[in-house]
Order: C-alpha cells, then sequence, then structure tokens
C-alpha cells in the first residue's frame, strides 16, 4: 500500500480516535474499590478524552495540510502499530491480569519496541520494566489510597 503522509496521518487521527473511544468505554467498566474516591477508572479516563482531544486535532490538522507524497521509513511504522497492539493488549490484560505484571509485560515490551537492537541493554529494561510498576503500585495503594487491579494472582 502506498499512502501519502496526508493519507496516513488521517488513518492514524481516526485509529486513535477508535482507541480514545474504546479506552474510554474500558475505563467506565472499572470498579470502584473505595466509596468516597474519584474511582479507579478516573485516570484511564482522563487519558482516553486526552487522546480522543488530541487524534481530533490532528486530524482537522491533517485534512487542512497540502498533500505530501514522502514516505515514513517502515521500520516507524512497524513501531508505531506495534506501540498501538502493546497499548491495546495492555487495556485488555490490566483487569484479569493485575497491575502489577500486565505493566512489566508491556513496559518491557515497549521498551524494545521503542529502542534500536544496538543499544538494548537488558538488564536496564528489565530493571525499569519491574521496578515502575512497583513503585508505582506503592504510589497508588500506600499514597495515594487508590488500590489498582490485583488479578488473577493477588497482587
Amino acid at each position: 500500500m502506498n499512502l501519502s503522509n496526508k493519507k496516513k496521518s488521517i488513518l492514524t487521527s481516526v485509529l486513535f480516535l477508535i482507541f480514545g473511544v474504546f479506552l474510554f468505554v474500558q475505563a467506565t467498566g472499572v470498579k470502584h474499590m473505595m466509596k468516597n474516591d474519584v474511582g479507579s477508572g478516573f485516570f484511564p479516563k482522563v487519558i482516553a478524552i486526552a487522546i480522543i482531544v488530541a487524534a481530533a486535532i490532528r486530524l482537522v490538522m491533517a485534512l487542512r495540510e497540502k498533500e505530501s507524497e514522502s514516505k515514513a521509513s517502515n521500520s516507524d511504522m512497524a513501531g508505531g502499530w506495534m506501540t498501538i497492539a502493546l497499548i491495546g493488549i495492555y487495556v485488555l490484560a490490566f483487569n484479569p491480569v493485575g497491575f502489577i505484571i500486565s505493566t512489566i509485560v508491556y513496559l518491557f515490551a515497549q521498551i524494545l519496541v521503542l529502542t534500536p537492537k544496538e543499544k538494548r541493554n537488558w538488564i536496564t529494561i528489565s530493571a525499569i520494566s519491574i521496578i515502575a510498576p512497583f513503585a508505582l503500585y506503592a504510589l497508588f495503594t500506600h499514597v495515594i489510597s487508590s488500590p489498582l487491579p490485583k488479578g488473577i494472582f493477588g497482587f
């Protein structure tokens, strides 16, 4: 398929609009774990709205720009599609698998997608992928007092 940058921008914007709506709908299904808080689904809803607004703005900009025939590299496109797929899988796995495990797997895979092969440091990637979810879990559960989904393993 030979698409111009304008057509790619329009297609990407529409896909992100769809993804934003999907994320918002999924976030409405997140159960409140505490009665007096905004709910665990509040921040995903905020992110979904931000994605929808950004995609709508980008769509308007893409529709207004002149046709250009320059093409993005295949590796950039593959990385973009992999990122979209990983985010979708992460969203679907978040509640059933739980925050910690789904975030470890997501971060590890996302860092691999974004890091060039010659610059990959497996120890650093592994450390970030493991430490960040535990730190965020501690922040949410102990500091903010907003529990995150525990998933199938109870943590």
